[in-house]
């Protein structure tokens, strides 16, 4: 594994669940507070959808390359193994924060006053 990932990938790789969960959560976070605020009258309900279905496929980026990690862990030490499970279910807890500011973009409506 470590012949496949060089410099600081290698040092990274643990990580990828919980910056990817960040980088996707981010994403649709801000994308949709600035069409929620900036421009109600252009966004509705399909484009806060689409820009979380984009923050949950980084998100499950990060979060599967975590996982595949983990699954060899017994190449890997502890602190490192850890590192990965830790950070695959933080991307977890990312998806989940994502799908609810989905549901709250079907909810409530774009342009409220």
């Amino acid at each position: 594994m470590k012949r496949l990932l060089k410099g600081w990938g290698w040092h990274l790789a643990p990580w990828a669940g919980l910056i990817g969960g960040a980088l996707g959560w981010a994403l649709s976070h801000q994308v949709g507070s600035i069409l929620a605020q900036d421009r109600c009258q252009e966004s509705g309900p399909l484009t806060v959808l689409l820009i979380c279905l984009l923050g949950l496929v980084i998100t499950a980026g990060g979060a599967f390359f975590s996982w595949r990690l983990w699954r060899r862990r017994e190449d890997l030490p502890g602190t490192r193994s850890f590192l990965s499970l830790l950070s695959m279910f933080s991307a977890g807890l990312f998806a989940l924060a994502i799908l609810f500011q989905a549901l709250a973009g079907l909810i409530i409506p774009s342009c409220l006053g």
